[in-house]
């Protein structure tokens, strides 16, 4: 009887350090992203045109991971995210550095289900050239999001996010300016180390 109690406090113990000792792992992650409102239609000499999205199009992002269980994890990331258009006489872009916090829930081996929140700083957009002429500079205010995703784990080490952002933007240039909506989709190519 004693040995039993001892082995079951043994695995108590061993639970509790677990739970109280997250593993921590670095990760990267490229996104590539679509969706929202249009900041900038560019039209070209040739008379074809192309548009800048506030949800668009290229995430670069860099973080950590928390992994409390087997079965529950958090990330702590930060990134810079873009969208633009460059011609050889100007060009113009949409641009953002998000912070996020999220929670992930393992449902089988190979997936989980997440999301939080998201805060996003310095959102702009910029033209330079030939648009400055039809695209004015313009700085965002500070903005909160959310983020709802799902995430394939390839392996240990790599995973494939499926992700939808909701958040918006309010101009500090331009008071009063209608809310730019940036809400978008994404997939997103994490590498995990360790």
């Amino acid at each position: 009887m004693k040995k039993k109690l001892a082995v079951a406090a043994l695995a108590l113990g061993a639970a509790h350090a677990a739970w109280a000792q997250p593993v921590v792992r670095p990760l990267v992650a490229l996104g590539v992203t679509g969706g929202g409102d249009t900041v900038a239609r560019v039209v070209y000499s040739n008379g074809d045109s192309d548009k800048v999205r506030a949800g668009g199009m290229v995430a670069l992002v860099t973080g950590v991971e928390m992994g409390f269980t087997p079965l529950v994890s958090a990330q702590a990331l930060i990134g810079y995210h873009v969208d633009g258009i460059t011609a050889s006489n100007g060009d113009v872009k949409f641009d953002r550095y998000p912070v996020e916090f999220l929670g992930h829930y393992r449902l089988t081996d190979s997936f989980r289900l997440g999301g939080g929140a998201r805060y996003t700083a310095r959102a702009r957009t910029r033209s330079s050239g030939a648009a400055s002429g039809t695209v004015p500079n313009e700085d965002f205010k500070p903005a909160w999001g959310t983020v709802v995703e799902g995430e394939f784990t390839v392996s240990r080490n790599f995973g494939i996010k499926l992700r939808y952002v909701s958040e918006k933007f309010d101009s500090k240039t331009f008071p009063g300016a209608p809310e730019l909506k940036g809400n978008h989709v994404g997939v997103y190519f994490v590498g995990y180390f360790f």
